[in-house]
């Protein structure tokens, strides 16, 4: 589809019902084309691609830009492949998303690991996290992810300008670290990756790498920024167009106090002792259905993102963060004791 003369959107699959495609995006330029994101490294997706490309009149060689707006294997799992296609392609993401994968990479292969800790940590049992592997055994998103060092890292600010492009890189943490929009000044497109979708809400979690950071504080000074250019559309990586970015903006601003409201009072809800993120999980609404019925991969998912709205909760004297004894005591969450 063109969205605007020499911009097109094009589609790739992915292997969630509930998101069943990833949005490309594709500028025509006088030496190829640039795209901001692609999707998963799946044949499905590459010959997605390859047709969508096919229908603008290129092929996978003629990308000469590719742009990551975050490192999810749904955005970046491509990349190795549009690589291949393309040797000479350059491959563009934020610095802060490039440090902040580069920072985990570092950390070898146990990120499983740590971060089923990191669950036990907040209320998860080890047989249940067991479990939820036994379960997920042989799952997978039907590609591994390799990792591919960027050829040019984004300042937050600075301008991409080709063939009559002007592409600026706006820095949105909140989903990841380094999360990056791009806008596109002289039509007025803000690109929003997975900040912005325009009926879900991105997942923002609080990982376990992220300690003493704030993702949802953040992901709401993201949306207010975003919220304040003067945008003509909104072009998400899933679902449909925006037409409405700033009120969209806001939308998501009241979803997340109405969130937070909805957390402290499920967190409040204790004998005495405080209560466990996972505990906090379970008595909150999810739109997909109930905590206790998600696999493990959502269950961690679930956590994380409850526990994005526990920190900004603490950090606002909302609530406070009990950390239990030793390795194995749970991290607990409570109302402070002057409200008691």
């Amino acid at each position: 589809m063109e969205i605007v003369p020499g911009l097109h959107q094009i589609k790739t699959p992915m292997p969630r019902p509930e998101l069943p495609y990833v949005l490309a995006y594709a500028f025509e330029g006088t030496e190829g084309v640039t795209h901001f994101d692609a999707g998963f490294g799946t044949p499905e997706a590459t010959e997605a691609l390859t047709a969508g490309l096919a229908a603008c009149g290129y092929r996978p060689g003629a990308i000469r830009r590719l742009i990551i707006s975050h490192t999810h294997p749904d955005h970046y799992g491509m990349a190795a492949w549009v690589k291949e296609q393309a040797p000479d392609s350059e491959l563009v993401m934020s610095e802060h998303e490039w440090a902040w994968l580069e920072a985990r990479e570092s950390r070898g292969e146990g990120w499983m690991a740590r971060s089923d800790e990191w669950l036990m940590r907040h209320g998860m049992s080890r047989p249940e996290i067991d479990e939820g592997h036994r379960a997920e055994q042989g799952w997978r998103p039907g590609a591994a992810l390799s990792t591919v060092r960027p050829d040019r890292l984004l300042e937050d600010g600075e301008t991409l300008a080709f063939d009559g492009w002007e592409l600026e890189a706006v820095w949105t943490p909140g989903h990841t670290p380094g999360h990056l929009c791009v806008f596109e000044r002289q039509r007025r497109l803000m690109l929003t990756g997975d900040h912005v979708l325009p009926h879900i809400s991105p997942n923002v979690s609080l990982h376990s790498d992220q300690e003493g950071t704030s993702p949802l504080a953040d992901f709401r000074r993201s949306l207010e920024r975003v919220a304040s250019y003067d945008t003509a559309l909104g072009l998400p990586a899933h679902e449909f167009t925006i037409a409405d970015l700033p009120e969209r903006c806001g939308q998501l601003l009241h979803h997340h106090d109405d969130r937070l409201d909805e957390v402290a009072r499920a967190a409040r809800e204790h004998d005495g002792a405080g209560s466990t993120a996972r505990e906090v999980a379970e008595r909150v609404q999810w739109n997909t259905g109930r905590f206790v019925d998600f696999p493990l991969m959502m269950q961690r998912s679930a956590i994380g993102e409850t526990l994005s709205h526990l920190q900004l909760l603490a950090d606002e004297e909302r609530l406070v963060r009990l950390d239990g004894d030793g390795e194995s005591g749970a991290v607990r969450w409570s109302e402070p004791r002057s409200g008691r």
